[in-house]
């Protein structure tokens, strides 16, 4: 029987590569999707132009929402609330850096057909295997969203795909995500170049947060946390310009971390 899909594109200020994705989706994919929500982190008149030129091409299958920047976190959140309102039996989730070969909604809807939570084999542009877990094209069915809730919004950026796609699934439900070798996506974004100072509070307050809160802290999470300390210092005080103020975020993050204050800090990207 055929099952209908509600596609999440979560976007921030990269028309050129959202383009690429909405194609892969839209008018490549061999499986057609029910419906495409879109997530724009910012009101960028590039990306509002893509996305515009997609919905008269495809009036009845895309919708879309503003924020002013509310990051994957609260971008997944809105994207998979929409999803609950919808009357499709699965959602397909992804980062506007995601692309999927054409077979590859397929792919996981044939597996979708023994699993309730699938993901697919992703890849650089080199052919080169990603290992990590994120938001690249997972596919969930309602019944599994109802029952794990949505992300937490307030974490804004870091930590989110895996405190909602590991631990909520795996941890408090037991739902083992199924890999589906079959279905492929390609995934373009490129960890190059220095990172903005913003980056640096919410890696470590994410982290200290999920590890001393909602994960287990026993012995792997404390070398997790190390491993993030560490490499964080290293990366600051080799790499990075504006040694002292990314320093000092690190402890803000620390104490905000674990003293359990979440959000967004505007006066961060102000600044930036």
């Amino acid at each position: 029987m055929w099952k209908k899909v509600f596609a999440v594109v979560v976007t921030y200020k990269r028309a050129s590569i959202l383009e690429q994705c909405l194609t892969a989706v839209l008018k490549s994919s061999t499986y057609k999707i029910e419906h495409l929500h879109i997530i724009v982190n910012d009101n960028e008149s590039s990306t509002l132009k893509i996305i515009k030129q997609f919905s008269l091409e495809f009036p009845s299958k895309i919708s879309f929402e503003i924020y002013d920047n509310v990051g994957p976190a609260g971008g997944f959140y809105y994207g998979l609330k929409k999803f609950q309102e919808s009357k499709s039996d699965y959602v397909w989730l992804m980062d506007d850096d995601i692309i999927p070969e054409p077979g590859c909604l397929q792919a996981l809807m044939d597996c979708a057909d023994s699993e309730p939570y699938v993901f697919p084999k992703v890849v650089k542009k080199t052919g080169e295997e990603v290992r990590a877990f994120g938001w690249w094209g997972v596919l969930i069915s309602k019944q599994i969203v109802e029952k794990a809730g949505l992300p937490i919004k307030d974490f804004f950026y870091w930590t989110e795909d895996t405190e909602y796609l590991q631990n909520r699934m795996i941890r408090k439900n037991g739902i083992i995500p199924y890999r589906c070798g079959n279905a492929v996506v390609e995934h373009l974004h490129k960890r190059t170049g220095n990172k903005p100072s913003w980056y640096y509070y919410y890696t470590i307050r994410n982290t200290l947060y999920y590890r001393t809160r909602i994960f287990p802290f026993n012995l792997k999470g404390a070398v997790r946390v190390a491993y993030v300390f560490l490499g964080t210092f290293y990366r600051i005080l080799s790499n990075e310009p504006k040694k002292l103020k990314k320093m000092y975020l690190v402890g803000l993050g620390t104490f905000h971390g674990l003293a359990g204050k979440l959000g967004k800090i505007e006066k961060l990207h102000q600044e930036c």
